[in-house]
């Protein structure tokens, strides 16, 4: 008698895995903003998440609204991020994000990006109640409001992020 309630509930819960992928269609991911990084390659027609199986040594980092302007349409194998109208108006200022200076440096290859990103573990001004690298990692509104500059960082975390309760070490 187990047995067969043990097997019909694996039946049951294959099917329900079956017709919940048809029921739920294709999941859409929609960018932040066009300063999402996405991946082109020479030849192709689409545009990729880093990543994806159809990416080879020659893919070549571009922000979404670029990959859009030039014609590519999404990849179906690793949906990637896609530009919809909310997302090319900026949206309305709110309190959870503090007043901060924009980074001047979004043109950075993701290479440069990464290796500036790295040295905010270093960073001059850590110490046992904050730490760049994990402040910056924790706080993804920080990412695009101020960038990987520790000085900068560490400002928002003394006027701000304490008040707030952000992580910062």
């Amino acid at each position: 008698m187990k047995l067969l309630v043990k097997r019909n509930l694996a039946v049951f819960t294959a099917v329900l895995m079956i017709f919940g992928t048809f029921i739920a269609g294709e999941a859409k991911a929609y960018a932040a903003s066009g300063d999402t990084t996405v991946y082109i390659t020479k030849s192709g027609k689409k545009y990729h998440a880093d990543g994806c199986q159809h990416l080879n040594k020659s893919k070549i980092a571009t922000t979404l609204e670029n990959a859009v302007k030039k014609g590519k349409t999404p990849c179906k194998d690793c949906n990637p991020v896609t530009l919809d109208d909310a997302s090319a108006t900026p949206a309305p200022a709110t309190k959870a994000v503090a007043p901060a200076a924009t980074n001047t440096t979004a043109a950075a290859t993701p290479a440069t990006a990464d290796a500036t990103v790295e040295a905010l573990k270093t960073y001059k001004g850590n110490t046992k109640d904050f730490n760049a690298y994990t402040y910056y990692i924790n706080n993804a509104d920080l990412q695009t409001a101020i960038g990987a500059d520790g000085d900068k960082l560490l400002k928002h975390y003394n006027e701000y992020g304490k008040a707030e309760g952000r992580i910062a070490k």
